[in-house]
């Protein structure tokens, strides 16, 4: 696999001391580009060599000769390129980011993320996908030691220059933090900017990006903008927007989407965001639109064409029957062939709508119809992850559960027409 490396200097040793480096690489086996730029600006000559002696282009021994700047030392592989990229020189171990590195690549992402912001057109979607893409991979790379964070994000509602300000360097965790909450608030003012169309691979990233830095508190509020927000008209002045419809198919929350949002929710232990982005995700009507035109539609189909074929093929095998008349053969053959695909299709939906195989904690409430299990089963997947989260590990201790979280848990459980903890399914009550 083929893999490129440009690095381009320009003036490093002029008056100003502008030193950039671009960086640039590519994978010809996915078309796709992941671009990136880091740039170290310092007051004199002496200080930029020696801050270049100190690491940032060499190896930190003194007299070294400086080496190109590689994004790839500093940040994680993404899953679509680990098995392309560096293959034969990546490290045995990544190098641990300096709170100055994280400074310069942050200022970076920040740097694009303000021109994206005070923009007065629409963007491009593919430049705001690729600069989600890299807040994506620097927050895989800064969140290894972040420090876990269990407080609401007061900071959303403040200007867009308020939360694209760098602060100072830190050193340690604390620096690690400090970006992370700055790149939260970034990837959050990018994604609710009116001019940006929120597209499932933004959605994605974003999600990836708040639940790596282990911020998740915005995502159900993104979820609910993701299928209300008012969509930009392309090309006009000042900018209109269409209002669009919530509950139509496209508007749905993906279900790894909703999966990856509620495990960053379990990681902080916070029960009301858990609920909040079960029921903007899995419960809202779009998720159920889409469900039923991909998993049902066509079998519906199928049982509505179906007696029509079953005509036609009852009227094909009557001609070769001679001991009875031709009509009375169709007749007799139409109604067995319907009867038997009828009732063979009846037993195959019963099985489907009641198995309970993937049931652990939280099971349907009696009564409840067949075609509302099929269509929620998704929601009580979610729900049994967080009970199981909630309660005991070990099953032999399961009913033993007490406190205000977990009395909350089991009245919301069977507000939605479930039951947690059915007693002749647990162990030794049967």
């Amino acid at each position: 696999m083929d893999v490129q490396y440009v690095c381009l200097v320009s003036n490093p040793f002029n008056d100003s001391v502008k030193m950039s480096h671009h960086f640039l690489f590519r994978t010809h086996a996915t078309k796709n580009i992941i671009e990136g730029a880091v740039t170290i600006r310092r007051a004199s000559r002496k200080h930029c060599t020696a801050s270049a002696r100190r690491g940032y282009f060499g190896n930190g021994v003194s007299g070294s000769r400086a080496s190109p700047f590689k994004l790839k030392d500093h940040l994680p592989q993404h899953p679509k390129f680990a098995s392309t990229i560096g293959q034969r020189d990546r490290p045995d171990s990544s190098p641990s980011l300096s709170p100055s590195l994280l400074v310069n690549i942050e200022e970076e992402l920040l740097s694009k993320a303000r021109i994206l912001i005070q923009s007065s057109t629409v963007p491009d979607t593919v430049k705001v996908e690729k600069l989600l893409e890299a807040c994506e991979l620097f927050a895989r790379r800064i969140s290894e030691k972040i420090q876990p964070v269990r407080q609401t994000i007061t900071n959303q509602n403040k200007p867009a220059s308020n939360l694209l300000s760098l602060g100072e360097v830190q050193d340690g965790p604390r620096a690690k933090n400090a970006a992370a909450q700055l790149l939260s608030s970034t990837a959050y003012e990018i994604i609710t900017d009116p001019k940006i169309y929120v597209t499932p691979k933004l959605l994605s990233a974003y999600a990836n990006i708040q639940s790596l830095l282990g911020r998740p508190w915005s995502l159900p509020e993104v979820f609910q903008l993701y299928a209300s927000k008012p969509l930009p008209k392309p090309k006009t002045t000042p900018l209109e927007f269409t209002a669009p419809n919530p509950n139509k198919p496209t508007a749905h929350i993906p279900l790894s989407v909703a999966d990856t949002a509620l495990n960053a929710a379990i990681k902080i232990k916070d029960l009301p965001l858990c609920f909040d982005i079960i029921n903007y995700s899995v419960c809202a009507r779009a998720f159920q639109y889409h469900k039923f035109l991909r998993r049902a539609f066509v079998p519906i189909s199928g049982a509505v064409l179906a007696p029509f074929a079953v005509y036609k093929l009852a009227s094909e095998l009557s001609g070769h029957l001679s001991n009875m008349d031709a009509a009375v053969a169709t007749d007799v053959l139409f109604a067995g062939i319907l009867a038997y695909v009828g009732f063979t299709a009846t037993i195959g939906v019963v099985a489907v709508t009641t198995s309970n195989d993937q049931m652990d904690r939280v099971t349907w409430a009696s009564g409840t119809p067949l075609r509302e299990r099929w269509m929620r089963e998704e929601e009580r997947m979610l729900i049994d992850r967080v009970a199981g989260a909630w309660g005991f590990q070990q099953r032999s201790r399961r009913g033993e559960e007490e406190g205000p979280d977990w009395e909350a848990l089991r009245e919301w459980i069977g507000m939605r027409g479930m039951i947690l903890d059915r007693t002749e399914l647990m162990d030794g009550m049967e």
